[in-house]
């Protein structure tokens, strides 16, 4: 999400407001090709608060178009100076103690904004924590064929949005088929922009509005406390572990989501377990839902309308969870997991 810093319609404090009513636990602000100091901690409102985190969204704005978005987090020092080079910017992210992700890696057109895409155009590099799978604004974008579509669109979201790009699902499967452990991520892309539709104008989306959306859930293992130190240095190394599902919690709360494996010793999403005399994988939703259980991109076992899967897997691979759920008269996409790795 985005703040004034950058292209976004609030600051801090009053994000920080609308994730609280969204009811939130954390957020990262990543205003673009700025690292804004001075400003994290927690934000109250009454006995209600939130965890506010900030990272940078880096992009090179020399570059036509202005493609290959990167998401540092926990990095803690400006990044912008190495926008030009991709490799040396991720390097940069992981000697500063950060986490880096590729943003909306595969982004559509938007022509009728005169917008391209914004998608990852340099997959040469490497070392990068992981990808942003899912992102609202880009799922969004998908839609705007014309005028006329845009504002039906705008007016009726939950009808539009479906799920992460297949082309984005598609190169992380091959990631991780190639043995390399990469962490996704899901963000709102927040900016509350106010369009001008012919005689319409709408702010496109407020940002609590999409608080309640796409979301990244993750598991620690010991409470938050309240301290920033503590509890920023958790939520990071969950974010950074793929310890953590993306969630589109309109469709229906994904909170008690669980991915699990265990052989000799257990594991969660983002955990490597051995495999020795044999695993199991088990997966528990919030609500009947159809799941697809998928090794290395391809499916390896399914159920419908229903809230448990259980798998006693045979090989090793990178193993993910894919929930779809009935929302607006159609499956939509609901939760994706990090991957499982049974080694």
């Amino acid at each position: 999400m985005h703040t004034p810093y950058s292209d976004g319609a609030s600051w801090h404090g009053e994000i920080a407001k609308d994730a609280i009513q969204a009811g939130l636990d954390f957020i990262v602000v990543t205003d673009h090709n700025i690292w804004v100091n001075g400003v994290e901690g927690y934000y109250t409102n009454n006995e209600q608060r939130v965890l506010l985190l900030v990272g940078e969204e880096v992009h090179n704005p020399r570059r036509q178009p202005q493609a290959s978005h990167f998401l540092a987090y926990g990095a803690n020092t400006e990044l912008a100076q190495y926008a030009y080079d991709p490799q040396k910017l991720i390097d940069e992210t992981t000697a500063a103690g950060g986490y880096g992700f590729l943003a909306h890696p595969f982004d559509p057109d938007a022509p009728l904004f005169n917008e391209g895409s914004l998608g990852w155009h340099n997959w040469e590099v490497d070392g990068y924590t992981g990808l942003e799978i899912w992102n609202y604004m880009s799922d969004f974008k998908g839609h705007l064929s014309n005028r006329f579509k845009a504002l039906r669109v705008a007016l009726n979201p939950k009808r539009y949005i479906n799920g992460p790009q297949p082309a984005t699902l598609d190169k992380w499967d091959e990631l991780l088929k190639n043995g390399k452990r990469i962490a996704a991520i899901g963000n709102s892309d927040a900016h509350a922009f106010k369009y001008q539709i012919g005689p319409y104008s709408l702010v496109i989306f407020p940002y609590e509005f999409l608080f309640r959306a796409i979301n990244t859930h993750i598991l620690v293992g010991e409470e938050l406390n309240g301290e920033l130190i503590h509890d920023k240095s958790l939520v990071l190394e969950a974010i950074g572990n793929g310890n953590a599902w993306i969630g589109y919690d309109m469709a229906h709360s994904t909170k008690g989501f669980r991915f699990s494996g265990q052989s000799q010793s257990k594991g969660i999403m983002g955990d490597r377990i051995k495999m020795r005399s044999g695993a199991t994988l088990q997966v528990k939703t919030p609500a009947k839902c159809n799941i697809r259980l998928l090794r290395n991109g391809v499916t390896v076992a399914e159920c419908h309308d229903d809230s448990n899967l259980t798998h006693i897997p045979i090989e090793q691979g990178a193993y993910r969870v894919e929930c779809k759920i009935n929302y607006f008269g159609k499956k939509r996409g609901w939760i994706y997991s990090n991957p499982i790795y049974l080694e």
